[in-house]
């Protein structure tokens, strides 16, 4: 099949006269005569046309396609699951404050205060109540969310100091830490990235099955998994490890319910049964996972085994010949993820309950464990030096934030490169020059970061003079 070349003006037009001169009596053609004209203008709307059919071509190139385009491409390979991040608000906590101590101040839901930054101010709303309580001066933790999405919203500890909503006997209002969870609308580059792991994922079962898969899990109140990597041992046992993390370095969450009471995993045996499952999954294997046989305790890895994935317990042969006898009953005390790491493992693993929805993505006869990352905590003691003209506090905010941007977007098991932290430091309008006198407690040198860690930093961890 000929390959597609689009073809310009001038070819065209150089074609149109000598098939008419050639067709004609006319040995040459003079540049202002009519019949000139009329082909020039035939061969500019040729022109246009040969134009279209080549940014045609290129709409429907996962590479070549952008904003809009690329994401109708995306609705083609997967409607309705292949989506673009939307840009969302930071969250995170304030403290209100007054200066007597009589009585008890009450601080509504829905109270809006507000930070600035280099661009102008910045709102957030209380999405519960608060209150500072008699004898107290300052209330509790009161949970706030932006008014303005994306990145900008992550303000810095100690930004937030205005009031929009006037709030009766309450004097100030702070942040003791930065916010750094709002992020950006998908960049083109990022979401054809995530594209192309999607494609290539479909086959299941290999690396990047998991990790593609992995970094589609959003949830529905918006966080979703921005990072992941497996992770095999040097010698295959059959598991694989998989890390993940939301970008805060804050992922883990788990829920004690069935540690505080017991967990009925079976109320009343019929006979020979040797396995069972928990309630919830997957169980956060910390050692306080205690399973009980008519209130007897069993010792694991001897009375039975566990897999922590799929909540399954297996009684050992040996302990239970014939299994559980009749009226036995069988309890538990465990943890268990929740949150994006539990949707995760139900997605990689499938769901018994819901085969159909979560047919599973990981290879039979494969254990996948899904984890956090361990955060390697990362601090920064750095001179800088701005150009006159530009205010200093306004230019040391900006750098501030450029470099927990970068070290918050880190992957999991990606160092921290000197020379990227001076690039975006030095890339804030204003600055004349950086110099860092401490990295994470020792002299500024590349940070090695190991497969299952990822480096984070909060604002208050850089300081700059």
């Amino acid at each position: 099949m000929p390959v597609f070349r689009p073809r310009n003006k001038l070819e065209i037009l150089r074609d149109m006269v000598a098939r008419v001169i050639a067709r004609s009596e006319l040995v040459g053609m003079l540049r202002n005569s009519v019949v000139n004209h009329i082909l020039t203008a035939s061969a500019e709307e040729d022109a246009e046309q040969y134009f279209q059919m080549a940014r045609l071509r290129d709409l429907f190139s996962i590479d070549k396609a952008t904003g809009s385009d690329l994401d109708a491409r995306a609705a083609e390979i997967q409607p309705a699951v292949l989506l673009r991040a939307r840009s969302t608000p930071a969250s995170g906590e304030v403290t209100f404050s007054r200066a007597g101590t009589t009585g008890t101040v009450a601080i509504p839901i829905g109270s809006i205060v507000a930070g600035e930054d280099a661009q102008g101010r910045i709102q957030y709303r209380t999405t519960v109540a608060g209150s500072i309580l008699a004898g107290f001066t300052t209330s509790g933790a009161v949970p706030v969310v932006s008014t303005t999405r994306g990145i900008r919203s992550n303000l810095a500890a100690g930004q937030i100091v205005q009031f929009i909503t006037r709030i009766a006997g309450v004097t100030a209002v702070t942040n003791g830490n930065g916010f750094t969870n709002g992020r950006d609308r998908e960049s083109d580059s990022n979401f054809r990235a995530r594209l192309k792991a999607f494609i290539q994922s479909i086959s299941r079962g290999t690396k990047t099955a998991i990790e593609g898969f992995a970094r589609n899990v959003v949830l529905s109140d918006g966080r979703r998994v921005l990072f992941a990597r497996s992770v095999e041992p040097i010698l295959p046992n059959g598991t694989v490890t998989v890390y993940i993390d939301d970008g805060t370095g804050t992922i883990e969450e788990f829920s004690s319910d069935f540690f505080t009471s017991l967990d009925t995993l079976l109320a009343s045996a019929v006979g020979g049964e040797v396995t069972l499952f928990t309630e919830q999954r997957p169980i956060k294997d910390d050692g306080s996972f205690a399973l009980f046989i008519n209130a007897v305790l069993q010792v694991r890895g001897t009375d039975y085994r566990l897999d922590v994935t799929e909540g399954k317990v297996k009684l050992d042969p040996v302990a239970y010949p014939t299994g559980l006898t009749a009226s036995d009953t069988v309890t538990a005390n465990y943890r268990h993820y929740i949150g994006l790491i539990q949707q995760t493992q139900k997605i990689i693993n499938g769901d018994r309950d819901e085969p159909l929805r979560f047919p599973g993505v990981k290879a039979e006869g494969i254990k996948a464990i899904v984890l956090p990352p361990l955060v390697i905590p990362q601090t920064i003691d750095a001179t800088i030096s701005v150009l006159g003209g530009f205010d200093t506090s306004t230019v040391a905010l900006e750098v501030v934030a450029a470099i927990q941007s970068y070290i918050n977007s880190l992957d999991i098991g990606e160092g921290v490169i000197v020379s990227e932290i001076i690039q975006r430091a030095m890339d804030i309008a204003g600055m004349y020059n950086i110099q860092i006198s401490n990295l994470s407690g020792a002299s500024p040198v590349d940070q090695v970061i190991l497969e299952d860690q990822v480096a984070r930093i909060a604002a208050t961890d850089i300081s700059l003079i």
